[in-house]
């Protein structure tokens, strides 16, 4: 078996030149002539390895492990950039593991790095907001709210409850979690209950096919009436039934973990609400809106099994400053209005925080973790419109307040900055 070994690769996308400040080797060693550089320059991507002790009958004795700290240079502003790997000799639950911070007003971010022959890639940027294209929930957004006639007939969660107890991959009677007798059990028994993860995917889809939702103020009211219905069959498909919506029940049972401490891995359990959080969704999100998609996000509010409280929001922008991130939400609970989440992704030997600002206060529940939805396809949804004017190609685009700036919001898109060219992009 060869050496364990870890490349770590800087891509120094910003104005900030990086200069080496000190290093420590915790196991193993860096591969000859693989020392990390001196000095990254603005632009450039430069790199170093470390790896294993071996034992000279080619078995390795140690995994690699390392910390890696540079000066971060810049007009008005500077830092630290910290760098800490974990490629262990036997690998955890966790795989390979990283610490790696930066600075207030700078965003650092990092993807791959699994594996005994792993791959790093760190990037440094300035903080920004990001954003997917043309998105804002100002007018992308339903002009209603997620409040529904209680006569509307959804699906019962009972029903529900035991067909996700069937998906599972394996048995959650440790966690308190059994099949229901009575399928008409039901928190979420009609529309009254919430149909949030269905407007969140007809909201992806109006996006997706180039439309704004209907401006109808109010819920539809009728079983019979198109929209209800397509939303109502939306939000089965937001529950990745098929998939992993199991999360929904296991995320929200009260012998799951907060933090990383007194995990439960008999029953396959081996990552609390934090991790989930901070290590597993947020690099997601962040993923997804980079790659200029909107990214759905289920919202674990109980931990004692009542998930009808639980609920779905999508994210189409963020802003990471050093540990300190902002995402940006659309809430089916409020009616075209850019909601916050903010939270600090620095450890996750505790429980989840989260700030949510900008919304009714009513909705302002505890969240207790943060995962993404998978399994989103789009679907032709029922009475879109196009965008016929200036107005609404604004709301449907920008973060800006009215009064709207029309050259604002084209020199702030993607577009080749004409009028015609951001409209066709819309």
């Amino acid at each position: 078996m060869s050496r364990i070994r870890m490349k770590v690769f800087i891509r120094n996308e910003s104005d900030a030149t990086l200069t080496f400040a000190s290093d420590e080797i915790v196991h193993g060693d860096y591969t000859p002539d693989w020392n990390p550089p001196s000095v990254i320059q603005p632009g450039e991507r430069k790199g170093f390895q470390g790896e294993g002790n071996i034992v000279p009958i080619n078995q390795p004795i140690t995994g690699t492990e390392g910390r890696v700290r540079y000066n971060v240079v810049a007009p008005n502003s500077g830092g630290e950039l910290y760098i800490h790997w974990d490629s262990p000799l036997i690998e955890s639950q966790y795989g390979n593991t990283f610490h790696i911070w930066a600075p207030p007003g700078w965003e650092v971010s990092h993807w791959g790095g699994q594996g005994h022959e792993a791959e790093l890639e760190i990037r440094l940027r300035r903080t920004a907001r990001r954003s997917v294209p043309n998105f804002h929930a100002n007018g992308r957004g339903f002009a209603f709210i997620n409040h529904w006639d209680a006569d509307l007939p959804v699906i019962s969660l009972g029903f529900l409850w035991n067909k996700l107890f069937d998906s599972l991959p394996g048995p959650l009677g440790e966690l308190g979690i059994g099949r229901v007798v009575d399928e008409n059990w039901a928190p979420i028994t009609h529309a009254i209950g919430g149909l949030c993860g269905g407007m969140v995917y007809a909201v992806m889809d109006y996006y997706a096919f180039h439309l704004l939702p209907p401006e109808q103020t109010t819920s539809p009211n009728s079983r019979n009436d198109v929209l209800f219905e397509f939303i109502r069959d939306r939000l089965w498909d937001s529950f990745d039934v098929d998939g992993e919506g199991h999360r929904f029940l296991g995320y929200s049972s009260p012998h799951y973990p907060n933090g990383d401490e007194g995990v439960i891995q008999a029953v396959g359990l081996t990552r609390g609400r934090s991790w989930i959080t901070y290590r597993e969704a947020w690099p997601q999100i962040q993923q997804d809106i980079d790659a200029g998609k909107l990214s759905p996000l289920g919202l674990i509010q109980t931990d004692n099994l009542d998930i009808g409280i639980n609920h779905q929001v999508l994210a189409y922008a963020y802003k990471k400053s050093g540990q300190d991130v902002t995402l940006y939400i659309y809430d089916p609970n409020e009616a075209k209005k850019e909601i916050t989440f903010e939270f600090n992704i620095t450890a996750t030997d505790g429980e989840v925080h989260i700030t949510r600002t900008g919304g009714n206060p009513s909705n302002d529940h505890h969240i207790y973790c943060i995962f993404r939805v998978n399994g989103y396809s789009p679907k032709m949804p029922p009475s879109g419109r196009r965008i016929t004017s200036i107005r609404e190609a604004v709301r449907a685009s920008t973060t800006q307040n009215i009064p709207y700036s029309v050259r604002s919001a084209i020199g702030g898109s993607n577009s080749a900055g004409s009028l015609t060219n951001w409209m066709r992009s819309l």
